[in-house]
């Protein structure tokens, strides 16, 4: 043993190597030990790749915009334009005209004439006394009903073939008065025919014709 000794304290170089590496590798196992446990082998630390590559991709994105982008958001809803509107025009009353009179519905079925001689004078079935001024009115008739406005009536009144009395009604149904009058036309006795020409303003036309005699009283 106390050679051993002797050959140890003959060489302090080997001593203090020795002494230096126990030193150091007890740094190194502290070290490590440290490093294990402030980062775990799972976390790996982001490499510059990773961080190259997450950089890069925003830019990407920005420099190529999609088309969803150009679309206007939920919020952002585009202004819809409203249609010009076309100035109102009121329309004009006007009074009814003979043209529009001929373009208004109904009115288009032949008419249905009728003559009603008065009574005065009168001696027997279609007789009357010389002298007499029974007067005349007429009745019309349409689709619609009976007619006065627009409706006209010319009358003629002849003996034989003569023409003793022509007379134009401005309507077809008198309010209070009598529309044909004979006044002296029947002052000489014979066979008479009385005809009603009607025409309305819807273009329509009817025909009527009594005859009567007229004898001395």
């Amino acid at each position: 043993m106390s050679s051993g000794r002797r050959s140890l304290a003959d060489h302090p170089v080997i001593v203090i190597i020795t002494v230096v590496a126990a030193v150091v590798g007890l740094i190194v196992g502290v070290k490590e030990l440290n490093g294990t446990d402030s980062a775990p082998p799972s976390v790996a630390a982001p490499t510059a790749t990773d961080t190259d590559t997450t950089l890069r991709t925003p830019a990407a994105t920005q420099a190529a915009p999609t088309q969803e982008e150009d679309m206007p958001t939920q919020d952002e809803e585009p202004e819809a334009s409203e249609p010009a509107r076309e100035p109102v025009t009121q329309p004009v009353e006007e009074e009814p005209s003979r043209a529009a009179a001929v373009q208004s519905p109904g009115h288009t079925a032949p008419l249905v004439v009728r003559i009603k001689l008065g009574s005065s004078g009168k001696t027997g079935p279609d007789t009357y006394r010389v002298g007499s001024r029974p007067g005349a009115n007429t009745e019309v008739y349409d689709d619609t009903g009976r007619l006065d406005r627009g409706c006209y009536v010319q009358w003629t009144l002849s003996r034989g073939s003569e023409v003793v009395r022509r007379v134009t009604s401005g309507r077809c149904r008198p309010p209070s008065i009598t529309l044909f009058n004979f006044e002296d036309s029947l002052d000489e006795p014979g066979s008479y025919i009385l005809k009603a020409d009607v025409t309305t303003d819807w273009r329509q036309t009817g025909t009527e014709s009594v005859t009567f005699n007229v004898v001395p009283g």
